[in-house]
């Protein structure tokens, strides 16, 4: 990558990086974060208390659901590292993965190679995920609900009541904004010349299966994780 293409790309990816840890923290401020993960943990204290019937003693009980609610301040610490670590890498590898793609497919085609503007593309198109979080920041302060309260993805055709967590999980990563994201990154490299739409669109599509897997896959074990009911003995 040419120094004009990292003179485009890096302050783009600084700039979203940064807003999205002032975002995140804006959420904890809050309230929205603190208050899911409590309630994710109380979920795993009643299940404890419900399924406590066969135990041998209430005291075993007592000891197993304090456990869970002991184990607060680490689910928070997890989600802290998500909001500030995780998510702000997987934002630089997702312009990453996307640069590279489309300097490989230009490659496989005989075209000119751009990765330094593919590169600046896929960091300034970065933006789309920091503006669904802003939007759920805005739902969330103007509504006053709980984050799960609020979506921008494919999960709100659930309505309310409880769900199979692998399907909730799966339609949450269908999010309105990261669509708009995958498809602006993909018009991009359509105008760049390094790819025709068939195969931008598959790029972005495959790009985004994956990581969509990765979080359904790490949601859905933190999620059971926290809501796990001990085993009283």
């Amino acid at each position: 990558m040419g120094p004009a293409g990292e003179a485009r790309g890096a302050p783009a990816l600084g700039l979203w990086l940064a807003l999205w840890m002032l975002l995140s923290a804006a959420m904890w401020a809050t309230g929205a974060r603190s208050a899911s993960l409590a309630t994710a943990v109380e979920g795993g204290a009643a299940r404890i208390e419900r399924d406590g019937v066969a135990a041998p003693s209430d005291e075993a009980v007592r000891k197993a659901v304090a456990l869970q609610r002991a184990a607060l301040p680490f689910w928070t610490t997890v989600q802290l590292l998500g909001d500030f670590v995780f998510e702000p890498a997987a934002m630089t590898l997702r312009a990453l993965a996307t640069a590279v793609g489309f300097t490989a497919c230009a490659a496989l085609a005989g075209r000119g190679l751009r990765f330094d503007r593919a590169w600046a593309d896929a960091a300034r198109l970065q933006g789309w995920w920091v503006a669904g979080l802003a939007m759920r920041l805005g739902l969330v302060a103007w509504l006053g609900r709980p984050e799960e309260g609020v979506d921008t993805s494919a999960a709100l055709l659930l309505g309310p009541g409880a769900h199979p967590a692998p399907a909730w999980l799966a339609l949450r990563a269908i999010d309105a904004f990261a669509i708009a994201g995958w498809l602006a990154i993909a018009a991009a490299g359509r105008r760049r010349g390094d790819a025709n739409a068939a195969v931008a669109l598959g790029l972005c599509g495959s790009l985004a299966a994956v990581e969509a897997s990765a979080r359904v896959a790490i949601g859905w074990f933190a999620g059971s994780a926290m809501r796990l009911a001990l085993t009283a003995s």
